[in-house]
């Protein structure tokens, strides 16, 4: 909006009525259309309106802004008989305003262009008339400049103090011919450290592992134990690259990303396809013909005594695994309602429709596939968990094992089928653990006494924590030692109140907290804060796919937007960030007293 004559739009509040732009004067309420010449004329001979003081030197020298406003009921007038009080913003209180503001603008995921609607307008003008809030441009330039430089400055601080980091990194398996590849530093808090805008000549596995190593160099490799990518191809290779140059991280696979590629397998079976394809042909016939569709909603409506919530016929258009689910548990809770409607011979349906609804077969079909893929979906979700461990990727595959060798002896599929499924289940697994993952399954409090791994697993564990006392100039014969006494039970851990301690807290805290004193804590207490999955980096591309941000503004404005968003839930803030501001004359005040 242009500015009139001498700031006099603050004098002014804008509303539409009967499709054209009005603007009322806040003194005697006398409206005008948008002609800047008559709105400065009636400001100079409106009664109403008080010399006012366009500019007056503020207490810090800087010029501030003042505007009389009208008393009204809930505001204090300037004297007991007086109409008006005298608001006014100096630059630096502007600047600080300005800049709380934005913060909570970037925080909330509000639009950017919050401070331009008329309502937010009307409620800045009665909380503090004088003030003028940034419009969308300054909220997307200069202040989320100052705010991404602000936030990542602390994102670096904190890094700095952590003791021990992972390097988390996602995005290449979402990307096309151009994309995002996002990195992110669990301090164990993962925080959004940066992301890389690639071009498909660039997608080679040299690439992703030079990226892994600079940002590893610049957090300080010392401090860095692992780095969990995606199961992108190029991401896999570069593990061996990122691990010749640093030997002491492990470079593992996303968890949830491997029990994924198991859920695709499985929807991918012949078998699997031809139950979709036809539970899908009932849900769209039902949900595409307007009688058929009103008759199933009042059925299911009758069916729990005549409230609105009868299930309605879905279809699989999410992009992860609930979509299919969803369209199986939509089919199997409107079964009764849809084969009576199958026997119904006043409703037209498709005889091929009217026959698999009344097949016995396909609804077993259909159970016993949702099961199954129920199942896998919900050890995929488990893996996505905030409180997720490193630890639990050993027994969850153990769990996920014997549970799909129950569920598959139910299944549709035939024993070809099972078996390939069975054979994608060792894939995922042999993606999925590593020997840093049995260190960690061995060194959690929780499983000591369990035989869940082999004599192999046993093994690379021993040389994990062998390699990891090397590298943080420990004595291995004596944190070995340490770890004998611990799997024993023995010293220090010989006592019941120790061990059931470890049910309310975690692993990493238990180990720092109560037994700081053994060689083996700082070797436990780094590998149990190693997340299993990339769900950080996850989070983060959602923002990403968000179109409103995306199409709003430019792709480097959205990454510091996004990133701004992420780590200001992450980080608290300081209490000096809400330290009311002192006036030069109150800073006099206040180191004359100090010196005296």
């Amino acid at each position: 909006m242009p500015r009139l004559q001498s700031g006099v739009w603050k004098h002014y509040t804008s509303a539409v009525k009967d499709g054209r732009e009005t603007f009322m004067c806040n003194y005697c309420s006398k409206s005008y259309t948008k002609n800047a010449t008559k709105m400065q004329m009636h400001l100079d001979k409106c009664k109403k309106y008080s010399i006012v003081s366009q500019q007056s030197p503020g207490p810090d020298g800087s010029s501030s802004a003042s505007i009389p406003v009208p008393s009204f009921s809930f505001l204090p007038s300037a004297s007991p008989g007086g109409q008006f009080l005298i608001d006014s913003v100096d630059q630096r209180s502007q600047a600080v305003a300005d800049e709380c503001l934005a913060r909570a603008v970037y925080a909330t995921s509000s639009p950017l262009t919050l401070a331009d609607n008329i309502y937010w307008k009307k409620f800045f003008s009665v909380l503090r008339p004088a003030y003028c809030p940034p419009t969308r441009e300054a909220l997307s330039s200069h202040l989320l400049d100052y705010e991404y430089d602000r936030v990542q400055s602390q994102v670096h601080e904190t890094i700095g103090k952590a003791e021990c980091v992972t390097i988390i990194c996602s995005g290449w398996s979402n990307v096309k011919e151009t994309g995002t590849i996002i990195y992110s530093v669990a301090t164990p808090v993962p925080l959004f450290y940066k992301c890389t805008t690639i071009k498909q000549q660039t997608h080679t596995s040299t690439f992703i592992a030079e990226e892994l190593k600079d940002v590893i160099s610049k957090v300080g490799p010392q401090k860095v134990f692992a780095v969990v990518t995606d199961d992108a191809p190029e991401m896999m290779a570069a593990w061996a690259q990122v691990e010749k140059a640093f030997p002491h991280i492990s470079a593992i696979g996303c968890t949830s990303c491997g029990v994924q590629q198991l859920f695709n397998d499985t929807l991918a079976t012949p078998s699997m396809k031809t139950v979709c394809r036809r539970a899908e042909q009932v849900a769209r016939s039902v949900r595409e013909q307007k009688i058929l569709a009103e008759t199933f909603g009042c059925r299911q409506k009758t069916k729990i005594n005549n409230t609105d919530n009868g299930t309605t016929l879905t279809l699989p258009s999410n992009s992860d695994w609930t979509g299919v689910v969803n369209m199986f548990n939509s089919l199997l809770e409107g079964q009764n309602s849809l084969q009576e409607m199958a026997v119904s011979h006043t409703l037209n349906m498709e005889a091929s429709i009217r026959e698999m609804i009344q097949d016995e077969a396909f609804w077993k079909d259909l159970s016993s596939s949702r099961n199954l893929l129920h199942l896998i979906g919900n050890y995929i979700d488990y893996m996505k968990r905030k409180d997720a461990v490193l630890s639990g990727v050993v027994d969850m595959f153990s769990q996920l094992k014997n549970h799909i060798g129950a569920s598959l002896s139910e299944s549709v599929l035939h024993s070809g089928e099972q078996k390939a499924i069975m054979a994608s289940l060792d894939r995922c697994q042999e993606f999925s653990i590593k020997p840093i993952h049995a260190a960690a399954y061995m060194l959690d409090p929780k499983h000591v006494g369990q035989q869940t791994l082999s004599g192999e697993q046993i093994n690379s564990a021993y040389y994990v924590i062998s390699n990891l006392s090397h590298h943080l100039n420990l004595d291995a014969g004596k944190v070995l030692g340490s770890f004998a006494r611990f799997s024993a039970k023995q010293g220090l851990w010989k006592g019941a109140g120790i061990w059931s301690s470890c049910q309310h807290v975690s692993a990493s805290t238990w180990w720092k907290g109560l037994c700081s004193s053994e060689p083996l804590s700082a070797v436990a207490s780094a590998i149990l804060q190693i997340p299993p999955t990339t769900g950080a980096c996850d989070q983060i591309w959602s923002r990403f796919c968000d179109t409103k941000v995306l199409g709003a503004l430019s792709t480097e404005r959205a990454q510091k937007l996004v990133a701004v968003q992420t780590n200001l839930h992450l980080i608290e803030p300081s209490d000096c960030e809400y330290a009311p501001l002192e006036s030069e004359e109150e800073k006099k005040v206040s180191f004359q007293s100090e010196t005296q």
